[in-house]
């Protein structure tokens, strides 16, 4: 099919963003106000990066990635939502157990809850001393509940906890509030992406090939031709980086390598299940945990804003090579799952499922980044610009607000901050 698409009316800017997820349009949004001529080039057919809401699977909204409004209190987006009208749940979300027989009871999920928060606490002060460590380290592997931490764990931090750093879990705001969004986080980046396109151009299916930064113009290459600006932003995954599907000319030096490997992104993913009754009556919104030898590194999200929904999340290597198996790999072993928590019966009730597929997108190649035992600054370090000509932003550069919608979002605007702090744009 011939794309018929308006060519670009220009090819010269003050600044080209490099995709269009929340850190891009975060930026987006500081540059339309700063006055500069700037565009957005994203390598996908639609905008938000790991934040998408998907309106077409179900009778309501399902974000596939980014869906909470974590830390809500100081969470930037949360206003922003507020502003658009966009609905989301207060509250703590509840758990049950069960360990692949029958539901354990209220006394027993509480010693496991203890142990949750008695771990989390040893993780945050080995971090706090300065010990970049593996988070493996602080499970007492006597406890009865260790399997249970690592698996409630891996979705979280998208990775088991011996591939996770004491340090970076340490340096984490955490208010305790996570707030998902009813109407779809997904959504919400979409609307602000709209809302800055009356300004700036957002150049979807436009992959980025060649970032030349040797000139004193930077030079980007893409299938819409060759593009030229005072300075690119660059907000795409690590895994993006680290694969090299931007190339860039001269290279980039050893130490900004060092931080992007320091960095992988971890894997989550969800398969979710829509059913044409409500086998969830009189159950309030809450995770059903599983605690067998097998059990999923994930849990299921049960009745979610009162809807006739269940969602697994799922991290870490099962998570990968489920989704590496496709789709009807992922459906199975949900459908299986969800058998072995509310019998047979429920599988007849099943109207519509869906399972994501970060993993395998190209575009992005994975789901969050995760700072390896020993990694130290690297998040700093990706944060660094370059000879005042290539800025790097997204949630991986976070100090304090990684592997979230929000921090990617401070990212871009923090990004610009030094930006328009350079000779260049300086006024």
């Amino acid at each position: 099919m011939i794309d018929r698409r308006p060519p670009i009316t220009s090819n010269e800017f003050d600044l080209i963003i490099i995709g269009a997820g929340v850190a891009g349009i975060a930026a987006a949004h500081a540059a339309r106000d700063a006055g500069l001529n700037a565009i957005v080039l994203e390598a996908q057919d639609r905008v938000g990066g790991r934040a998408f809401t998907d309106f077409e699977s179900f009778s309501q909204p399902f974000d596939h990635g980014c869906q909470w409004l974590h830390a809500a209190s100081i969470n930037p987006l949360r206003p922003i939502a507020d502003r658009l009208g966009f609905r989301y749940r207060r509250g703590e979300i509840d758990f049950r157990i069960h360990d692949g027989h029958w539901w354990l009871n209220d006394s027993i999920a509480a010693e496991y809850a203890a142990m949750y928060t008695a771990t989390y606490d040893r993780i945050h002060a080995t971090g706090e001393a300065g010990e970049d460590v593996s988070c493996e380290s602080c499970i007492d592997p006597a406890s009865r509940w260790a399997q249970l931490f690592r698996q409630s764990f891996a979705p979280y931090i998208s990775t088991e906890p011996r591939n996770a750093s004491t340090l970076n879990l340490a340096r984490y705001r955490d208010t305790g509030e996570n707030w998902p969004v009813e109407d779809g986080l997904g959504a919400l980046v979409k609307s602000l992406a709209e809302e800055v396109r009356r300004a700036i151009e957002i150049r979807l299916s436009c992959p980025v090939k060649s970032i030349d930064w040797g000139s004193d113009a930077v030079m980007v290459g893409t299938l819409d031709g060759m593009l030229f600006a005072k300075a690119v932003l660059v907000t795409v995954s690590t895994a993006v980086l680290a694969g090299e599907r931007l190339k860039f000319f001269p290279l980039l030096p050893d130490w900004k390598h060092e931080a992007i490997a320091q960095l992988p992104l971890g894997f989550a993913e969800k398969i979710a299940f829509e059913f044409a009754g409500d086998p969830f009556v009189g159950l309030e919104t809450h995770f059903a945990m599983m605690d067998w030898p097998d059990a999923p590194m994930g849990s299921f999200h049960i009745h979610p804003f009162d809807r006739p929904m269940a969602t697994l999340y799922l991290g870490g290597v099962q998570c990968r090579d489920l989704a590496l198996a496709g789709d009807a790999a992922m459906l199975e072993y949900g459908r299986d799952t969800l058998a072995k928590l509310f019998g047979t019966e429920i599988l007849k009730d099943i109207r519509q499922s869906r399972a994501t597929s970060w993993t395998t997108n190209a575009c992005i190649g994975g789901a969050y980044s995760v700072l390896v035992p020993g990694g130290g600054e690297a998040r700093a370090a990706l944060a660094q610009p370059i000879d005042d000509k290539l800025f790097f932003a997204g949630e991986a550069t976070s100090p304090d607000a990684f592997q979230t919608a929000h921090g990617a979002w401070q990212s871009g605007l923090d990004a610009m901050k030094l930006i328009l702090a350079t000779a260049q744009f300086a006024r």
